[in-house]
């Protein structure tokens, strides 16, 4: 139940300087760009190297820093300046584990790259495109795009940019459990790395060989490697191979029963990580401190963790991570008798499986792989077969009869061979199209599930909270009270103070309990529930919450009635915080077998200037989520001054 993990690489055309060194960088750019010393693609350029600066340290500004660069560059029409900023704000979107706004900007740079002939930035854009493809689980699309990037950097002769490319393949591999293959890509990697003096790419290596050998159960040779590693890391300072370095160390101790040594190592990387915000290294970090606590007996902690794990996994959407953490939860349950859900989990965590590692999927890598190989031979051959040309005049004559008799024959094999070509193209078309669909309602099912046990979760622990804790609160409530008359007038004060305070717990209790499933939703339905949450909200004297509903006297299925009640409390919310409005309209009709829903304020709205970003957040994911659960169509209107609407409609077929 161990989670090991690895360091991917970013390709850029970078110089590797010291800390002071780099500050120093930083303070001149700053300067530069603050004064206004440097214009047009001069300041363009300053721009993408200041962010450079900021990816770890203050990622905001590395944002802001490659939006301004983007900004200028397609002003002035500087396609190579925009090239090079899109692959560093998708590095910057990467860090921070947005991969779809990532995935965007490399591809763009990609196409920019393409266009202008910048190949070694197209290089870069398509070993960072591989980067999200693996980080998602797709094997074979990272691949693909590792493979595209090694090609051209073998053409440019860039021994860091080839270097970095086989790092990641071989991470590739050791996903995919052929720890051998990753053993000679990353002696490759390391190799390529110590001739440049790449500290940062020699760290790199050295944990990822450690990792290898670790799954290779040699844990000498790991902790060798390991170590190596961790004396380069701590005198670069690098918190991103620290992070992971740290927990893949963690794992050897845990392997030879020293727990509390493993724990304080996963305490560590976690605070690494979560120093640069790297989401898969806590995913990993979480499922490892919740095995040794597992292991120690400590399972309401363990639970606590993995919960935490598991929302990461959702925030980043990686069916590999999801899997890893669904594997931590059979495990879990299994430790602690509960052999149902653990059965359960494992059936959800076979079918992400079956999308992941299929049979298919490692005969299209090893086919990629040879074709690689073949047309590497190819190239080599042709190059010989120039020097040779001269030497070989004399067979001109031959050749050429020879080459009139291959053309004919073929030209005959290109006929039956293109017959076959377009049968076997529609084949397979047919048959990814059928596996596409069956991958996505398995994915959708799978998320279906996630939900279900959140809220099963939530409702268990709030009536566990009301009728376990709340009895408890209000025994010693009467206990106390019993005091009153039998203490003097001094003690008396004290006896009061401490009912006060049991009061103040059962209110907060019951506050507790009710955020995590309303009781009025459990017992009443779902109408009763938003006329509850109306209620507290106008008892507050702020905001005035009206609530229509019509066409609902019967109640509407459970999971359905969660899922309205949560998009409507997280639209309340937002609307609370941030619209500033006076009035909230929540209107629920059900009529002719559909059911809608709407949400109106009266609040500021949405400027122009966010509208490509609107509806964009982890509360806008969410609602959409559950929305798209039950097949529902979801619309949002605003307008600068003149509120905020949120439509939502479900038909027959959801309800």
């Amino acid at each position: 139940m161990k989670q090991k993990f690895i360091i991917l690489f970013a390709c850029l055309v970078l110089t590797a300087v010291s800390v002071s060194g780099q500050q120093k960088i930083t303070d001149s750019l700053e300067r530069a760009i603050r004064t206004g010393a440097v214009k047009d693609t001069n300041r363009i350029n300053a721009l993408n190297r200041l962010a450079i600066t900021y990816w770890y340290s203050n990622s905001e500004r590395a944002l802001n820093l490659s939006r301004e660069a983007v900004r200028l560059s397609t002003e002035i029409g500087f396609d190579r300046g925009l090239a090079v900023a899109s692959n560093i704000l998708g590095v910057a979107f990467d860090i921070i584990s947005e991969f779809d706004s990532a995935l965007f900007y490399y591809e763009k740079a990609a196409h920019l790259s393409r266009k202008t002939g910048y190949n070694v930035i197209l290089a870069s854009a398509l070993n960072n495109t591989g980067m999200v493809y693996q980080n998602r689980g797709d094997y074979k699309k990272a691949i693909s795009a590792y493979l595209d990037a090694l090609r051209i950097f073998e053409k440019l002769e860039d021994q860091k940019g080839i270097g970095n490319t086989y790092n990641n393949l071989g991470l590739v591999y050791l996903d995919l459990k052929q720890y051998r293959q990753a053993l000679e890509y990353h002696n490759k990697a390391l190799s390529i790395r110590e001739k440049a003096g790449d500290k940062y790419g020699i760290g790199a290596s050295l944990t990822n060989l450690g990792l290898a050998w670790s799954n290779l159960k040699d844990d000498d040779k790991a902790l060798n490697y390991y170590e190596r590693s961790l004396k380069i890391k701590e005198e670069i300072g690098d918190k991103y191979g620290l992070g992971i370095l740290l927990n893949n160390m963690a794992i050897i101790y845990q392997d030879k029963n020293e727990l509390d040594n493993a724990l304080g190592m996963y305490a560590k990387s976690e605070n690494y990580h979560r120093q640069i915000g790297d989401l898969h290294g806590l995913i990993y970090t979480f499922i490892n401190t919740a095995t040794v606590l597992n292991k120690q007996g400590k399972f309401n902690r363990s639970a606590i963790v993995l919960d935490s794990a598991m929302y990461y996994a959702r925030e980043v959407k990686s069916l590999s991570r999801m899997a890893k953490v669904l594997e931590a939860y059979s495990y879990f349950y299994g430790k602690t008798g509960n052999y149902m859900k653990a059965w359960k989990t494992m059936l959800t965590l076979d079918s992400i499986k079956d999308s992941l590692y299929s049979e298919g999927m490692r005969e299209n890598i090893a086919e990629m792989k040879a074709k690689y190989e073949i047309e590497k031979s190819e190239h080599e051959i042709a190059f010989l077969n120039q020097q040779n040309e001269m030497k070989g005049l004399q067979l001109q004559t031959a050749r050429i009869r020879q080459r009139n008799s291959l053309l004919i024959a073929g030209f005959m094999l290109l006929v039956v061979l293109s017959g076959m070509a377009f049968w076997l193209v529609k084949s397979r078309y047919k048959s990814k199209m059928r596996l596409e669909h069956e991958k996505r309602l398995i994915q959708k099912e799978a998320f279906a599930a996630i939900i279900n046990a959140e809220e099963n979760e939530r409702k268990r622990i709030a009536m566990e909270l009301h009728d376990g804790l709340g009895q408890l609160l209000s025994a010693a409530k009467l206990n106390v009270s019993v005091l009153e008359d039998a203490t003097s007038d001094e003690d008396r004060l004290a006896v009061d103070n401490a009912g006060n305070l049991i009061d103040q717990a059962i209110t907060d209790l019951r506050n507790i309990s009710h955020n995590l499933m309303p009781s009025a939703l459990i017992r009443l339905g779902l109408v009763a529930a938003i006329n509850d949450m109306a209620e507290k909200i106008n008892s507050g004297r702020q905001v005035v919450m009206k609530i229509t509903a019509e066409g609902l006297e019967s109640r509407l299925p459970g999971n359905l009635e969660i899922a309205i009640y949560r998009v409507i409390q997280e639209s309340v919310n937002n609307i609370l915080k941030h619209a500033g409005a006076k009035n909230i309209l929540v209107d629920l009709r059900y009529q002719n077998e559909n059911l809608d829903l709407s949400i109106a304020d009266d609040g500021k709205g949405m400027p122009e200037t966010s509208a490509p970003d609107a509806g964009k957040g982890i509360g806008w994911d969410d609602i959409r989520s559950r929305v798209s659960l039950f097949n529902g169509r979801m619309n949002l209107y605003s307008e600068p001054g003149k509120g905020t609407r949120l439509n939502i409609n479900f038909t027959k077929l959801a309800l």
